[in-house]
Parts: structure tokens; C-alpha cells; sequence
């Protein structure tokens, strides 16, 4: 009951709302997407604006610095994060003014060692970003099987249309399988990306906690998205009647 009525809240707030369905609490045509990794960009964190939740999946290892270490290639503005490469399908590429796509790893090459290091070079220099996780629609299709006695879970997806970058979540405990399949008869994306949940669940949006663990909460993540409206120019008309 509190989820559903925090997805009305949120999706009457949202931008440019392209998909209403219920689940759907962000959309935008051509949003700011940052990665955030932790603990290092804790000072670039602002969660009283723009939605914030979790990204990539993190793993047991730890960083040099302390820090955990996410699971799959991951590239932060041109800097490698981890150069471990995930046999998830899904990526997550981010340009250098933060416009996003979702896509599969063999499409920009990241499905091979070598095919990542050709990658990592290009993207030190454009200053680009990447992540890993596991793609469950490709070209609208459902890219995953549906597996019996599946775990069930509270679900949150990044998914794209040919209108823009969209987050849903589950009302309820779903399969993975149930989940993409929810998403894709509410809202017909061209890609959807899992992002990671349960004991990991972060969720702010415009300064309200939406998810399970709280601002001071961050010890446990490795990494966030941050995702916030770009300024578009006003058309001609509006500014000459300004």
C-alpha cells in the first residue's frame, strides 16, 4: 500500500511522462544520468534534487581504497572503476554530458579482454562511462527465461523507449522473469536493465527516501545513478514573448 502510494506521488512529479503505468516513478526524454562510486563521490552526492538509486550489483572484493568494488566493467567519466568484466549481457553507457543509453556488452565490444581495454582507452579520453548488469529486454523482446520456483523480490528497472530513460518498481515480490514481463505489457520498452535491490535498496527522489535504507545508509553501496532533468532551450516563440 505505501509503495503504491508513493508511485502516484512520484509519477505526478515526474517530467515529460511518457509511460503512466503504475510502477513507473521517473521518466524523462533525455535525462542527466551521473554515476556515482562509493565512498569516493560522497561529497558530489546531492540528494535533495533529481532521483537517486542503486546501479550495478556490488560484489564481496574491496577496492584499494577501501571502497567496494562493483560487479562488471565499470567506468566512471573516463576512469576505471573496475576492469572486471561480467558475463550480463546488459551495459549502461553514459557520454561525457551525461546523456545515457542502454545496450549489450557485444554490441560495444566490452565482451571480450580486449575488446574492454580498446574500450577503456576510448573512454579516458572522452571522459564516457559504462556499467554492467543483467538486461532483461532487448529490442522488445524479453531476454531472459522464465525460471521455475525463481526467487521473488521487490524489482526495480531502468528501462528505455524510443521517448526516453524511465525507472519502474514492483508493487510487490516479483520473479525477475514476472517483473520484465510486467514492464514490457505496461510499457513496450526497446531495452531494460536490472538494477540492484533488496539489502542494497537506495532510493531518493526530490529529497524523499524511496527505498529501503537511508541517507546515512551508504557504507554497504559501491555505486549509485543519479538521474535529473536537463535544461532544454525554450522555443523562439516563448522567448520573444518573455
Amino acid at each position: 500500500m505505501f509503495r503504491s502510494a508513493l508511485a502516484a506521488l512520484l509519477i505526478s512529479s515526474s517530467p515529460a511522462l511518457a509511460c503512466t503505468a503504475p510502477g513507473v516513478f521517473f521518466f524523462d526524454p533525455d535525462p542527466v544520468v551521473t554515476l556515482r562510486i562509493l565512498p569516493d563521490d560522497l561529497d558530489r552526492l546531492d540528494l535533495s534534487e533529481g532521483t537517486t538509486v542503486t546501479g550495478a550489483y556490488t560484489g564481496t572484493e574491496t577496492r584499494q581504497n577501501g571502497g567496494h568494488l562493483p560487479v562488471g566493467f565499470i567506468i566512471r567519466e573516463g576512469e576505471v572503476i573496475s576492469r572486471n568484466g561480467a558475463r550480463m549481457d546488459g551495459a549502461l553507457v553514459i557520454d561525457a554530458q551525461g546523456h545515457a543509453t542502454i545496450t549489450r556488452r557485444d554490441r560495444v565490444g566490452i565482451d571480450t579482454l580486449e575488446g574492454r581495454q580498446g574500450y577503456l582507452s576510448r573512454a579516458s579520453v572522452e571522459g564516457t562511462g559504462i556499467l554492467q548488469s543483467h538486461l532483461l529486454i532487448t529490442d522488445g523482446a524479453l531476454d531472459l527465461t522464465d525460471v521455475e520456483d525463481a526467487p521473488r523480490f521487490i524489482r526495480r528497472i531502468l528501462f528505455q523507449t524510443e521517448a526516453g530513460l524511465g525507472l519502474w518498481q514492483s508493487d510487490g515480490a516479483l520473479t525477475l522473469y514476472a517483473a520484465a514481463e510486467a514492464l514490457q505489457a505496461s510499457c513496450a520498452p526497446d531495452m531494460a536493465l536490472n538494477l540492484d535491490m533488496g539489502s542494497y535498496d537506495f532510493c531518493f527522489t526530490g529529497g524523499d527516501n524511496c527505498g529501503l535504507l537511508r541517507a546515512g545508509d551508504l557504507s554497504r553501496l559501491s555505486n549509485l545513478l543519479h538521474f535529473e532533468g536537463r535544461e532544454r532551450d525554450q522555443p523562439q516563440a516563448d522567448a520573444d514573448n518573455g
